[in-house]
């Protein structure tokens, strides 16, 4: 059974949200975004309800209007989750006959079989405590009449699952750790040979106690009991040097790793990347082992405390895993391996939390290559960026950090991440950001260059207005930044032969462009670099009016003032 929509209203910090699930689903987005109320809402509605369990959400679990809200005064918590078969008859003859029994399965137009199952809880003022509620609902939205046993039935054909960022393996790896310990007690021995190899734990025993002489003394003296306290007769005092029983000896048993000297270690003592990496094998194989009904697995952070290199072949581990997959992630480097189809961003607008997708389709083949080539492989962290800033070429991609630092704008602190859109596609860009819910701004240079790119970003405008995606503040950064106090920093970068070749006289009108059209590359390279440095050197005095104009710009897109 495949999960396909989710809906979640006044639970913690979502109002109103909608989600479409896909075989596996990655979800990203700023701390508090909703990542973890997703995974918590599906574990409370599929996992831990129950026909005759108490009340699973808390009054933690509302979401408060305001500041001066309380759990009985908020809006009820409602999680509406529906089932659907990919396409006409997906499931199985024997389990649409069960559902069919309990009367909740809806057959829609296409054919398709689809269960809903709504979840509410709210504040009674007459009992003075939380009322919780769920029903099966028809295509129309209304409850069906369908028994407490109807319940039982979907969480026996489906389990969830859900490992949490925080994996101490020796937690994990506990006897009472949930993965660990089934294949602890699941014993396939025959009786005969269990027989036998009690006998030979008996006789290690045995002779580890007899090649101790010193517990003879203390099994003497421990004797000596029976004198005050009654005990069994015959042998009253033993020493269990080595688990005498099969039970005993399973529930010690320990995994262990090697380290790089090749000694054994416990994997509770390794690093947190091993043991991290540990965990989700051992859970990975109980999926495997013990499967239930059909697996719906949550990850939270799977690649919590792995190196960058790891993270990146992490994603092979995670598709290996059995069942519907939904993963939260804040790694760039786990993102640049996943179908970007998969990926849902969350996002805090003025309406609440949001969820933001790339629609199949949205892009060319063509662009789907430039996409993954220029973004998605190098630099998948774009994508949990509040806004982009696009910008044409390298000096830009210099000068814009460093004008921002030099004004005291912490960039990273306001989400905004630089991208240079000159080597990829500005329209594509746009196009994904527009897709994605994320704000952009594109700085174009007013020359011959602007029919090359205008266009893409006209094209991609969306329900913007244009001052608030595009601006034209200059012919080009090499030309802004000579007419604005940095010839200093060029002019020891152009050759002696090419400055021959400027026919106007410094201080004329033209006289900067002819400049900057006879500078090399590597000298518009190396003298944005140069630029940058000084210009954080003088301050908030070295940051030109257009660009200050830019950055505050992108600051309030990005939701800073």
């Amino acid at each position: 059974m495949k999960l396909s929509k989710l809906k979640i209203q006044n639970f913690r910090g979502i109002k109103t949200l909608e989600l479409d699930l896909d075989s596996t689903t990655v979800l990203i987005g700023e701390n508090n975004s909703g990542k973890t109320a997703i995974l918590d809402a599906l574990r409370l509605c599929l996992r831990d309800l129950g026909p005759r369990r108490g009340v699973v959400f808390d009054t933690f679990d509302f979401h408060l209007k305001d500041a001066s809200a309380d759990p009985s005064s908020a809006d009820p918590i409602q999680i509406t989750i529906t089932f659907s078969e990919d396409e006409e008859g997906d499931w199985e003859a024997p389990l649409v006959g069960r559902f069919n029994r309990q009367r909740v399965l809806q057959v829609h137009a296409d054919g398709r079989n689809h269960l809903v199952l709504r979840v509410t809880c709210a504040y009674n003022p007459t009992t003075r405590d939380f009322d919780q509620d769920w029903k099966f609902l028809d295509q129309a939205g209304h409850p069906l009449m369908a028994g407490p046993e109807a319940l039982g039935t979907l969480q026996r054909e489906i389990s969830y699952y859900y490992l949490a960022a925080l994996r101490d393996a020796a937690r994990h790896f506990d006897a009472k750790g949930p993965f660990w310990r089934p294949f602890l007690k699941d014993s396939q021995l025959p009786e005969e040979k269990k027989v036998e190899i009690e006998q030979k734990l008996k006789d290690l025993n045995d002779l580890v106690i007899d090649s101790h002489t010193s517990f003879e003394q203390a099994r003497d003296r421990l004797n000596n009991l029976q004198q005050i306290v009654p005990m069994a007769s015959g042998e009253a005092v033993s020493i269990e040097a080595v688990p005498g029983r099969m039970f005993d000896m399973l529930a010690k048993a320990q995994i262990h790793l090697s380290t790089s000297t090749g000694a054994k270690v416990p994997v509770g003592r390794h690093g947190e990347g091993t043991q991290s990496l540990a965990v989700l094998m051992l859970f990975s194989a109980f999926l495997e082992a013990w499967p239930g009904g059909a697996p719906i697995v949550a990850l939270e952070e799977p690649e919590a405390h792995l190196h960058p290199s790891a993270i990146r072949a992490l994603w092979g581990i995670l598709s290996m895993i059995s069942g519907q997959k939904l993963i939260s992630t804040h790694s760039g480097d786990l993102l640049s391996e996943i179908d970007i189809h998969n990926v849902r961003r969350l996002a805090k607008t003025q309406a609440g939390i949001e969820s933001f997708r790339l629609p199949p389709g949205l892009l060319s083949d063509e662009e789907q290559r430039k996409f993954n080539y220029h973004v998605r492989r190098v630099r998948g962290e774009l994508l949990f960026a509040r806004c982009w800033l696009l910008v044409e070429g390298e000096t830009e991609s210099w000068v814009f950090p460093s004008a921002a630092r030099a004004s005291g704008i912490d960039l990273h602190r306001y989400g905004i991440e630089i991208v240079e859109y000159s080597q990829s596609d500005v329209g594509l860009l746009a196009k994904v950001a527009n897709a994605f819910g994320i704000p952009w701004y594109c700085v174009m240079d007013d020359d011959s260059g602007r029919a090359k790119y205008e266009p893409g970003v006209m094209a991609n405008l969306g329900s913007a207005l244009e001052a608030d995606r595009v601006t034209f503040p200059y012919p080009n950064a090499e030309i802004h930044l000579l007419t604005h106090g940095y010839d200093t920093v060029y002019a020891p970068l152009m050759p002696t032969q090419n400055l021959a070749r400027v026919t106007k006289v410094i201080g004329t009108p033209g006289y900067w462009e002819e400049f900057a059209c006879n500078l090399p590359s590597k000298a518009k390279t190396r003298g944005a670099a140069a630029v940058a440095s000084e210009m954080e050197r003088r301050g908030v005095t070295g940051v030109t009016a257009e660009l200050a104009a830019i950055l505050n710009k992108i600051v309030a897109l990005a939701g800073g003032v």
